[in-house]
C-alpha cells in the first residue's frame, strides 16, 4: 500500500500542476541541488582533554524536483576563504590539510536520499602547535563540496564550511559567577530569624566519565576591595557567623550544590543598619587536569535593617511657619539612616554633611520635596534620654544642605522634639535660624514602612 501512494503522489502533484497551469515538464528536467547542512563561517569550540584525535560529522542535503542520484565530495579549499573575504572583513588564518583528514571524503547519494554525512578527523596534535604558532589569530579549517551526477548541481550559496577551530580548556564553572545576590535582614521587626541561606552550585559542561573535584571555597578580602573601588561603595567584608558547605563532584556526575549558612544571631541589632558584603571565591577544584574558571566569584550583599529607615507619613502642625507647609496637610517622606542616606544620595553637599556626622545613629529626613535641600531637613537622633510619660529625647544634629552653600547649622534652643515608642511616632518641634528670619519646623512623622 505505501509503495502505491509513493507512485501516485507525483501524479496527484503533476494533475495539480497541469490544473493550475505549471509546465511540469519544465520541473522535471530541473536539476537536483546538493548543499551543506551548516555552511559559511561558523565556530567549532573544542574542549581540549588532551586528546590525539576529534571527529566531527559534516552533512550535506540534497533537493528538488526530482531527486536524483549524485556523488558528493568533500575536500579543503582554501579559496572558499578568499570567497568569504570578498564579502566580509574578518582575517582569517587557513589550518593546513595535514591537520585534518576525511575518513569518509565521498558519499554516494541515492535517488530519493537527501541527507548524508561524511567524517573529518583532527589530528589535535598538529592543531595545538598551529594554534600555539599564532595564538592571536583566528583559524579555519576550509570545507568544499562538489558533485557529480547526471542533472545535479551544487547550491553556490551554500558550498562551503569555514570551521572555526577554538581549543577550550575544560573548566569547572561557578553558575552565579560574578553574581551580586542581595537580601535584607530586619532583626527589630523579625527577631526569630536565625539563619539566612544562599545557594552556590558547580557544573562542568561536559560528560564527566571519570573525573572527581573537591572546591575550595573562600572569602577573600581583596575581591571586596575590588568590588567597592569598581562600584564606588563602602561596603565591610561580613565579620563572622557564615560557613561554607563542601561542594564535590564524583566520576558520572555534572554538577553539586549547596548553601552558604549565615548566622543571623551572630550579627547584631544595629540602630542605624549596616550593610556587609561577603565575597565567595571558589579558588580551586581539587583536580590538576581541570581547574575552576577564572574569577569564579560572587558576591552575598547583607543589609541589616535600620531601626528608622523606611516611608513614614509627615503630618505638619498648627504651629509650623515660615516655610511653604500647609498645617493639616500629611503626605509620603522617606527618613534615612546615616549608612542608608550614604547609598541613596550622591550630591556632594549632602555627603559631605554626612561625612561630618559620623554617629551611625544619625537619621536624615527630607524635607517636603525629598532633596534634603529645604529648611525642613534636618539630620536627628533619636536618644534614650527621658522626655517624660516614656517618650524619648530627639537631638537635632544639624540643619539643612542649602544647594551650592554647604550644610547650614541649626538653632536648636526652642527644640521640644521627642519620640513615642508606643505609638513609634516622631514628633520634631523646633526653631531654626536663617539669614532671612526664623522658621519653626512641626510635625509628627507616623505609620512607618521599613525599607526591604
Amino acid at each position: 500500500m505505501k509503495t502505491r501512494y509513493l507512485f501516485l503522489f507525483p501524479l496527484l502533484l503533476a494533475a495539480a500542476a497541469c490544473d493550475e497551469g505549471i509546465d511540469t515538464t519544465a520541473l522535471e528536467s530541473t536539476p537536483s541541488k546538493v548543499y551543506l547542512s551548516t555552511s559559511g563561517h561558523v565556530a567549532y569550540p573544542i574542549l581540549d582533554f588532551g586528546e590525539a584525535t576529534r571527529e566531527f560529522e559534516l552533512h550535506v542535503n540534497k533537493s528538488g524536483y526530482v531527486d536524483r542520484a549524485a556523488t558528493v565530495t568533500f575536500s579543503h579549499d582554501a579559496e572558499a576563504v578568499a570567497d568569504y573575504a570578498s564579502t566580509n572583513p574578518e582575517a582569517l588564518a587557513v589550518l593546513p590539510p595535514s591537520v585534518a583528514t576525511f575518513e569518509t571524503g565521498k558519499v554516494d547519494m541515492a535517488a530519493g536520499e537527501t541527507n548524508a554525512a561524511a567524517r573529518l578527523v583532527f589530528d589535535l596534535v598538529a592543531v595545538r602547535a598551529r594554534l600555539a604558532a599564532e595564538p592571536d589569530a583566528r583559524h579555519v579549517f576550509p570545507v568544499r563540496v562538489s558533485v557529480k551526477g547526471s542533472d545535479v548541481v551544487v547550491n553556490k550559496e551554500k558550498d562551503y564550511l569555514l570551521m572555526d577551530i577554538e581549543l577550550v580548556a575544560p573548566r569547572a564553572i561557578l553558575q552565579n559567577k560574578e553574581a551580586l545576590v542581595e537580601t535584607t535582614v530586619d532583626r527589630f521587626r523579625n527577631p526569630s530569624v536565625s539563619e539566612l541561606s544562599v545557594p552556590l552550585a558547580i557544573t562542568l559542561p561536559f560528560e564527566n566519565s571519570g573525573y572527581s573535584f573537591d572546591f575550595t571555597i573562600v572569602a577573600d578580602p581583596a575581591d571586596l576591595d575590588d568590588y567597592n573601588n569598581r562600584n564606588g561603595t563602602r561596603f565591610e567584608i561580613l565579620p563572622s557567623g557564615y560557613t561554607f558547605p563542601r561542594l564535590a563532584i564524583a566520576p558520572g556526575e555534572n554538577q553539586c550544590s549547596g548553601n552558604i549558612k549565615i548566622a543571623l544571631a551572630d550579627l547584631p541589632a544595629l540602630v542605624g543598619g549596616k550593610t556587609y558584603l561577603l565575597p565567595v571565591r571558589v579558588t580551586g577544584s581539587g583536580n590538576e587536569e581541570i581547574p575552576v574558571e577564572e574569577n569564579s566569584r560572587c558576591y552575598i550583599k547583607l543589609k541589616l535593617a535600620a531601626r528608622w529607615s523606611g516611608a513614614w507619613k509627615n503630618t505638619i502642625h498648627a504651629g509650623e511657619s515660615g516655610l511653604a507647609t500647609s498645617p493639616g496637610y500629611t503626605y509620603d517622606t522617606y527618613l534615612y539612616s546615616r549608612a542608608d542616606a550614604l547609598e541613596a544620595f550622591t550630591d556632594f553637599t549632602i555627603v559631605s554633611a554626612l561625612e561630618v556626622i559620623t554617629d551611625e545613629e544619625a537619621v536624615v529626613c527630607p524635607g517636603w520635596a525629598g532633596t534634603m535641600f529645604e529648611q525642613c531637613s534636618p539630620i536627628i537622633k533619636i536618644t534614650d534620654g527621658d522626655a517624660g510619660n516614656g517618650k524619648k529625647i530627639v537631638k537635632i544634629l544639624a540643619g539643612w544642605a542649602r544647594e551650592g552653600a554647604g550644610w547650614e547649622p541649626v538653632t536648636t534652643d526652642n527644640n521640644n522634639s521627642v519620640y513615642d515608642p508606643v505609638t513609634n511616632e516622631i514628633y520634631l518641634d523646633y526653631t531654626g535660624a536663617f539669614s532671612w528670619g526664623n522658621y519653626r519646623i512641626q510635625r509628627t512623622f507616623s505609620s512607618q514602612v521599613p525599607f526591604e
